[in-house]
């Protein structure tokens, strides 16, 4: 294992936003992982560790991150045997495919691959940008599909107990755009692979409204249709474009802000739309504090107009959140994990 030092991690962000690590180490196994940490625990004081994935969904401060920055590149995709049939899964275990991928493979070309394949489960999340691990950290969520839907566990290193381990599903504790990894266990746990549970023969998802225009707009008057698993990917993609969300062409985290989560007088939650607010209600697309701006396209993407700084990025953040406090009464969360901020 190689640890550089000072090196920058803009470049490694899909923002291109952030300074320099104090110490870099990229890992491919799990014996890699246990010399880096054992490396931050030896130094004087102990290191603060940060574990980097496809820095899709994280704002790294301008100052970077004085510690050890560790990039799984654990890698590899299998399939696992299905299902021994059993009074509990009787007549599924041929309509099923589990797969296990590392946590360092590319989600989007995962979710590639599952389509080629015909498996079903993965594709309302295509062109996400960010690696595989990303998907049991943030219950990673789009277009009606999280993928907490399709994760049956995850292989995880125990850095208290120095050791590894398999967490099930419910063990994950997910809920939306949560995990116990990002949550009540953040950074106890490294996420090596994940097993995924899709169809052999599914089913179109159409829940989300503009996945639903997008097939609605493309059939003759008064005729239906269910599209192929290709198709909906193709679509998942075009719409992504056309919100922006293109990683080749603009510098983003993706959605900035989460949707609001509030309760009924029953105590019964439901989710309130960020980009209806933003958008239709306040009307802040395009709203920039330095090289800073919400997106024309897609009023929740905060994009990086060719020089922001992270500090462009907080400053922006902190006025929309207090305009929408002020006109509505709602909190905004911000959606990426803010990295080396005080």
């Amino acid at each position: 294992m190689i640890i550089r030092e000072n090196v920058l991690l803009a470049p490694y962000t899909t923002l291109r936003i952030g300074g320099p690590a104090r110490y870099f180490a990229e890992i491919e196994n799990e014996q890699e992982l246990s010399e880096g940490l054992t490396f931050a625990k030896v130094k004087p004081s102990g290191l603060p560790i940060f574990v980097l994935g496809g820095g899709s969904n994280i704002l790294v401060s301008d100052k970077g991150f004085d510690g050890l920055v560790i990039r799984p590149m654990i890698m590899g995709r299998e399939v696992i045997s299905p299902p021994i049939p059993s009074p509990y899964n009787k007549g599924r275990a041929g309509e099923e495919i589990r797969i296990r991928v590392g946590a360092g493979e590319v989600l989007d070309d995962v979710i590639g691959w599952t389509v080629e394949n015909g498996w079903w489960g993965l594709e309302n999340l295509s062109f996400i940008p960010g690696l595989t691990g990303a998907l049991a950290i943030q219950n990673v969520g789009a277009y009606g599909t999280e993928a907490s839907e399709v994760i049956e566990s995850v292989e995880v290193f125990d850095r208290a107990n120095n050791d590894l381990r398999i967490m099930s599903n419910e063990e994950c504790g997910f809920e939306y755009r949560r995990s116990r990894f990002n949550t009540t266990d953040k950074n106890k746990f490294i996420i090596l692979r994940v097993l995924l549970k899709l169809k052999k023969n599914g089913r179109s998802n159409l829940s989300y409204e503009d996945v639903k225009s997008y097939f609605g707009n493309r059939l003759p008057a008064g005729k239906t249709g269910i599209p192929k698993l290709i198709e909906l990917r193709n679509a998942i993609i075009e719409i992504r474009k056309n919100k922006g969300q293109d990683p080749n062409e603009i510098w983003s985290a993706g959605s900035f802000f989460k949707n609001f989560v509030v309760c009924d007088n029953e105590g019964v939650e439901y989710k309130i739309s960020a980009a209806e607010i933003l958008d239709k209600r306040l009307g802040l697309k395009g709203l920039q504090v330095g090289g800073a701006k919400l997106s024309e396209k897609q009023v929740i993407n905060m994009v990086n107009t060719g020089n922001a700084t992270a500090r462009d990025c907080i400053e922006l953040f902190e006025r929309v959140r207090a305009i929408v406090l002020d006109k509505t009464g709602l909190k905004l969360v911000n959606e990426p994990e803010f990295v080396g901020f005080e």
